[in-house]
């Protein structure tokens, strides 16, 4: 393991103590693991882009990546989109997928209404099956009743035969419970773990979901791990390589000086330094020291904390947030 630099902030409270929180950044070379492979000349992974809810007025982008695995090369004519809510990215048509390759294609789901809406977009080609529907779905809203953190995944490059590991904390953001009925994994190469659904999260509660990306082939791969109930999504990506390089994760260590008459802490984390904040203790923390592991490489984060006293009452966040920049 090895800890670069490391950065030591002050964060001041309004109604409670001080606390100082100092954080670093530690490097953690991920063991490697074994992993495995896939059929039918034209493929689309995942073979169904689902959403989930996103807010009236804002959008979603989804990836899904063509394979052409046959023998013979394959000349992609047009495709059609039967739902205007849902616009792909341009493609140079026509398009031709060499035997064994694959291309890459964005989604944007803006939904204008709320409710339910669904489509297709149907690929034409001189494939031996000429036709493949790629499934498309979301639910426009109003709010959102569950953050997850990070929102979206990028595994980055990861080597034929080893595995990479992201934890994905999900919280519950409205004032009451909601049942997470259960998880499904779309998207060559990616699996998950953690707890047993369905399962339930009460007002602020947390749990952790581990995602991990264990390349099927040399290529580029996009999926999502969708949590029914919330109708909440999150787009993953990452990439198959011949390198042999280790994969590598990092995490953020926060600790800061305890403050005495408190029960406890919580710590809050945005991408934006006047964002949105989202507690990322599944508990109160009663310790003075934190580690922040759902970090991922090239992202900035902003963290903020709270004391909470034996009562419950909650301090106001400390400011100014602290800045923590992942390599």
């Amino acid at each position: 393991m090895r800890v670069p630099q490391s950065i030591i902030q002050s964060l001041s409270f309004r109604t409670v103590k001080l606390l100082t929180i100092s954080m670093g950044i530690v490097l953690l070379v991920m063991a490697p693991s074994r992993a495995s492979a896939a059929t039918r000349q034209l493929t689309c992974s995942p073979w169904i882009l689902r959403f989930g809810g996103v807010v009236v007025g804002q959008t979603r982008t989804m990836m899904v990546t063509v394979t052409n695995s046959g023998q013979t090369s394959v000349t992609l004519s047009g495709f059609a989109v039967s739902n205007s809510t849902f616009t792909p990215s341009s493609l140079n048509m026509p398009l031709v997928v060499p035997a064994g390759q694959s291309f890459d294609l964005n989604v944007t789901f803006a939904p204008t209404a709320m409710g339910w809406t669904g489509g297709k977009i149907d690929f034409s080609s001189d494939a031996s099956d000429p036709t493949l529907v790629l499934g498309i779905e979301g639910t426009g809203e109003s709010s959102t009743s569950m953050t997850a953190s990070p929102s979206v995944v990028s595994f980055g490059q990861v080597a034929m035969g080893a595995s990479a590991t992201v934890p994905v904390v999900l919280t519950n953001t409205l004032s009451q419970k909601i049942t997470l009925a259960t998880v499904q994994m779309m998207g060559g190469g990616f699996s998950f773990s953690g707890p047993t659904f369905p399962l339930i999260l009460n007002a602020g509660q947390s749990i952790t979901v581990n995602v991990t990306f264990a390349p099927p082939a040399v290529a580029t791969q996009g999926g999502n791990l969708f949590i029914a109930g919330p109708g909440v999504v999150i787009p993953l990506t990452g990439t198959g390589t011949t390198t042999t390089t280790t994969t590598t994760q990092y995490s953020v260590n926060l600790f800061w000086n305890a403050s005495s008459g408190v029960a406890g802490y919580n710590v809050y984390r945005s991408t934006a330094a006047n964002g949105t904040y989202s507690r990322i203790n599944s508990t109160l923390d009663p310790n003075a020291a934190f580690t922040d592991g759902t970090v991922v490489s090239g992202q900035t984060y902003y963290y903020a904390a709270t004391s909470v006293t034996s009562s419950g009452m909650e301090s106001s966040p400390s400011t100014p947030p602290v800045q923590a920049m992942v390599p």
